[in-house]
């Protein structure tokens, strides 16, 4: 979601990473049958790439790593479905490289298993080329993905990305599947939360090591807890060179994100910015990749997107 979050790897000290209808399929016991005769399901066969884990001093799962190339050339790109757009660091005049007003033209991009002629870039101003070739040299933003099917196979950390009809019937078949809207580039997935139907949740592989991240005054109406005094966790990081306080608590029921349920998950809030996402957002908060590192997640990112998950024991 945090552009600068990116950009904060390569500054010393510690640092943060903070679709449609419900699948209309038969009963659990009828799923299950169906899965059973098709067999285990895998990404196998899937022209995909492997994604790489960012690690900090809080988590060893911060951000996502995916290769991208562009104009031939192979860099590390962090995937942030938190972020519009794409987002080169550093200079913008790279070779092939043209200046299409604030945003530049790359030729030649190849992502998660497909090709493009070319796309658009936006680069983030102020920034210095980083040292290391493994280093994040930017971010692969929504717009990216929209129109297509994106699949995130988080045990074997593979990214795939396919046009939408190319997306394997036995993926499809065995996601649960919540409802999902597009909205000012960010995108929104049906949820429910202590019982009460919630659509302004944003999700946001820019901030994997989170559950649920929200404004204050939700944190507090969805835990019960008053603030930091009785938080369950305290943690804290640096942001732009200042030290950040983010407060956890988990939630006083359950989260269903379609038919699958998580029993009261973590949430956490940053106190010192209690309208954080309500102010910057439009946003209640984000759900970040907490709760998936055991799943394969689906984005059917067409003209009506919708948020699938395949749980480990689907497979």
């Amino acid at each position: 979601m945090y552009l600068f979050v990116a950009l904060l790897l390569l500054l010393p000290g510690p640092t943060i990473f903070r679709a449609g209808q419900q699948f209309s399929g038969g009963s659990q016991r009828d799923r299950s049958s169906d899965r059973s005769q098709r067999g285990s399901i895998t990404t196998d066969g899937i022209s995909c790439s492997m994604f790489e884990w960012i690690s900090d001093d809080i988590s060893d799962k911060a951000g996502m790593l995916v290769p991208i190339s562009l104009n031939e050339k192979r860099y590390w790109y962090q995937l942030d479905t938190g972020a519009d757009v794409v987002v080169p660091y550093g200079s913008p005049e790279k070779q092939g490289w043209s200046a299409r007003g604030p945003a530049v033209r790359i030729p030649h991009v190849r992502f998660a298993g497909m090709y493009f002629s070319s796309i658009l870039g936006y680069p983030m101003k102020g920034t210095s080329d980083p040292p290391h070739a493994h280093d994040p040299h930017g971010a692969v933003g929504l717009d990216l993905l929209i129109g297509r099917a994106v699949v995130i196979d988080f045990p074997k950390r593979r990214i795939c990305l396919m046009e939408r009809g190319d997306l394997p019937e036995s993926l499809a078949g065995a996601a649960e599947w919540a409802g999902a809207e597009i909205r000012h580039g960010k995108l929104f997935v049906d949820l429910d939360l202590n019982g009460k139907k919630l659509g302004e949740i944003l999700y946001d592989t820019g901030s994997s090591p989170d559950a649920l991240a929200v404004d204050l005054s939700f944190w507090q109406e969805s835990t019960g807890r008053k603030g930091t005094e009785d938080a369950a966790t305290h943690s804290k990081a640096q942001s732009w060179g200042s030290e950040v306080e983010f407060i956890g608590a988990p939630a006083s029921g359950d989260l269903k994100i379609g038919n699958h349920v998580y029993q009261k998950p973590m949430m956490t809030t940053e106190p010192a910015h209690p309208d954080n996402f309500r102010t910057r957002y439009g946003a209640q908060g984000l759900l970040g990749n907490a709760l998936f590192t055991e799943s394969i997640i689906i984005l059917d990112l067409g003209a009506h997107p919708r948020f699938g998950i395949i749980s480990s024991g689907s497979r």
